[in-house]
């Protein structure tokens, strides 16, 4: 766990030095906004096109995005495009990606903005994953991978391409380091460690899996693509609609929540900066300014442990198609060789 004053620096900040003012012209840049379509994404989007930049809002709902849409081009005068997208299904991901892939050349911004928070417990992933790990870590890590080679080829040597994934300060009050993975599937120990900290564990694992991809970026001589996390700061949005109300959590948001419009300095910073631009493998926390997340998430170990796990689930399914013709060439040689 952190220090009292890293605590109590993240929960009380100083007033932001960084401003969306500073957001330099975007005119020939395209963005991915995960979660677009509702806080801090659409505020996101929001800013980006107001600065000239071709937005794309991934957004589960279709519905909510075309809402979302229709407001941000009253609000801009410009249109951000729909890219579907549902983090809850690894399947689901990867059409998401080759979608965006046959339809734009391009991408030099991927915001990872979206997540979900405490849902109930039940609640899993299309292939039974923990839905906190599933969205926030995960399906994230899965669609970073699709896009690689896209934000790869976009970038050169005097023009890097950016990931920006975004955490919380809950991977501070993570107590289970190193990573039970027991609890990332559907078990009984999972339910019993409690959806709380099953969210702190997927800011945990999403500041591990960012700090080895930018080991992983750092090392590749052949591009120019960096990645950068972060803290937003404790924000009023929707993400704490399964948070059950309580006098006592309503005096602590008043006390601790900030507005939107603070929220989305540090990714936005990120995103479009030039100083941010020497911040591959960096940890950001209120309000666009240099932190270090929970000590253990630097572990290379686990580091990566937890990335060759996220690997191989993302070539799970390559494998069980795999397994399945196998299976079935044996049972045609079977049948082949019975004479009756």
């Amino acid at each position: 766990m952190a220090s009292v004053g890293t605590i109590l620096a993240q929960l009380f900040p100083p007033e932001p030095k960084w401003s969306v003012d500073s957001i330099p012209d975007l005119t020939g840049k395209v963005a991915i906004v995960t979660g677009g379509n509702v806080g801090l994404g659409k505020a996101t989007c929001k800013q980006l096109l107001l600065k000239g930049c071709t937005v794309w809002l991934a957004s589960r709902s279709k519905s909510k995005a075309e809402a979302a849409i229709a407001e941000l081009k009253e609000e801009t005068g410009k249109e951000p495009l729909f890219l579907a997208l549902d983090l809850n299904d690894l399947q689901a991901v990867k059409e998401s990606a080759e979608n965006f892939k046959r339809r734009s050349t391009a991408l030099h911004i991927l915001i990872c903005n979206a997540g979900v928070m405490v849902p109930p417990v039940e609640q899993v992933t299309a292939q039974g994953y923990d839905l906190q790990f599933g969205v926030n870590a995960l399906g994230h890590f899965l669609f970073i991978q699709q896009l690689l080679p896209i934000m790869k080829s976009t970038s050169s040597p005097v023009s890097e391409t950016r990931i920006v994934w975004v955490s919380s300060s809950v991977q501070y009050y993570f107590r289970g380091p190193p990573v039970n993975y027991d609890n990332i599937t559907d078990t009984p120990s999972r339910k019993k460690l409690g959806t709380q900290q099953l969210y702190c564990q997927s800011k945990f694992i999403t500041v591990m899996l960012a700090y080895h991809l930018a080991k992983v970026l750092a090392e590749d001589q052949t591009s120019n693509v960096i990645c950068i996390v972060l803290d937003p700061g404790n924000i009023k949005t929707d993400l704490q609609r399964h948070h059950s109300p309580s006098t006592l959590r309503s005096i602590m948001n008043w006390m601790i929540l900030r507005p939107v419009s603070s929220g989305i300095l540090s990714q936005l910073f990120a995103a479009t900066d030039p100083e941010a631009a020497h911040l591959n493998g960096k940890y950001l926390r209120p309000w666009a300014r240099l932190g270090e997340p929970h000590p253990k998430t630097k572990d290379e170990a686990e580091q990566r442990k937890i990335w060759d796990y996220c690997m191989h689930q993302e070539n799970l399914e390559m494998l069980i198609m795999l397994e399945l013709i196998r299976i079935g060439a044996d049972l045609c040689k079977i049948g082949h060789n019975v004479t009756v």
